[in-house]
């Protein structure tokens, strides 16, 4: 049985190591080109990965490069459901150089610092019950794309149903997907999960432990600071998704709505002064051509332009639209990722 302890948390997933030591009798690939040779090792297996890499040109000009691929959680327990802590991490490395060690590999990680690293929170929430709002943070970032599963024994609607957002920029990404659907073992998974999840490059990593957090990006800071994954993490879920995301709510998306009911309005003025049949279903219209993220919008809309049938138009709106309390969604998702600064968010999303 899953620990509850170990899933609802800030944690590394994978692990990108580089300036790393290491000594072996496996044999290496020489390759030669123009003004150059080149040594490579290279080994990979289900839980790591190693690449060493030392070129040497005529100038005399040596590169020499290095990097150890591994995802911690399988080590410890065999999946990635988990994510890892600081002392989680520190007991996957021993368990990994011991395993290293069997097969005469031999490596030294004083000097290792990180070259890519992934760090996630598992949420213990159903995804397309909150697609509107994970689409609402990702809808403004750069490389959009959203992945679908293909689900054959349910309806036409569903066929395709989305079940990854992913986008960022190049040196960092962020991705939502569905962590249950990702799971093969429904035996080991069994629930609904969601994972979201940042990438960061070793220039973007780097940037936010010396210069936002002033520690440095060695393997070592990284075991010691036992806060650094959290603050990095909800930095970035801070000023790169939540920020933006109500800044579009409150700007842009809700005085759409507001215009688009005018405009309804304003067509069905026309159609009855010049003797045409108005259109009907004003909700309907809206479903069709603007976004309704919550149905208090629409409360807040008839409240200031239908005021004569205010009562009457609220109750049909409470009973078509409950589903559509995105909202409360968005400020639920804040309170799990942004402990203590909700009241933050909603503050600057009106500058």
């Amino acid at each position: 049985m899953l620990n509850r302890d170990k899933l609802e948390r800030i944690g590394i997933d994978k692990l990108v190591l580089s300036g790393i030591k290491i000594e072996t009798d496996k044999k290496s690939l020489f390759t030669e080109g123009q003004g150059w040779v080149e040594e490579k090792f290279e080994i990979k297996e289900e839980l790591f990965s190693i690449e060493k890499t030392i070129k040497l040109y005529e100038s005399g000009e040596i590169r020499e490069v290095t990097y150890l691929r591994f995802n911690p959680n399988r080590l410890l327990h065999g999946h990635n459901i988990y994510n890892a802590r600081n002392f989680e991490l520190k007991e996957s490395i021993h368990r990994l150089m011991s395993l290293l060690k069997s097969k005469n590999i031999s490596i030294d990680l004083t000097e290792a610092k990180i070259s890519e690293i992934e760090i996630n929170i598992n949420l213990d929430l159903t995804f397309e019950e909150y697609k509107e709002v994970f689409t609402l943070l990702f809808l403004k970032l750069p490389k959009l794309r959203k992945i679908g599963n293909i689900n054959l024994n349910e309806s036409y609607k569903k066929l395709f149903s989305d079940s990854t957002l992913d986008g960022g920029w190049k040196n960092h990404k962020v991705r939502v997907y569905d962590k249950k659907r990702e799971v093969d073992d429904k035996n080991l998974l069994d629930f609904e999960l969601t994972r979201l999840e940042w990438w960061l490059s070793s220039s973007t990593y780097k940037y936010y432990a010396t210069e936002r957090f002033n520690i440095d990006n060695t393997l070592e800071a990284l075991l010691e600071d036992h806060n650094i994954l959290d603050k990095i993490f909800i930095e970035l879920c801070h000023e790169k998704l939540f920020k933006e995301a109500y800044r579009y709510l409150e700007k842009e998306l809700e005085p759409n709505l507001e215009l688009s009911y005018l405009q309804f309005k304003k067509q069905n003025k026309l159609a009855r002064a010049t003797g045409r049949t108005p259109k009907k279903n004003v909700y309907k219209y809206l479903e069709d051509n603007s976004w309704i993220f919550d149905y208090f919008n629409l409360i807040e809309i008839v409240k200031k332009h239908n005021k004569k049938h205010r009562g009457r138009e609220i109750e049909r709106i409470e009973h078509k639209y409950p589903h559509l309390n995105n909202k409360e969604k968005l400020s639920y998702l804040v309170s799990i990722i942004l402990p203590h600064k909700s009241q933050l968010v909603g503050q600057t999303k009106t500058s």
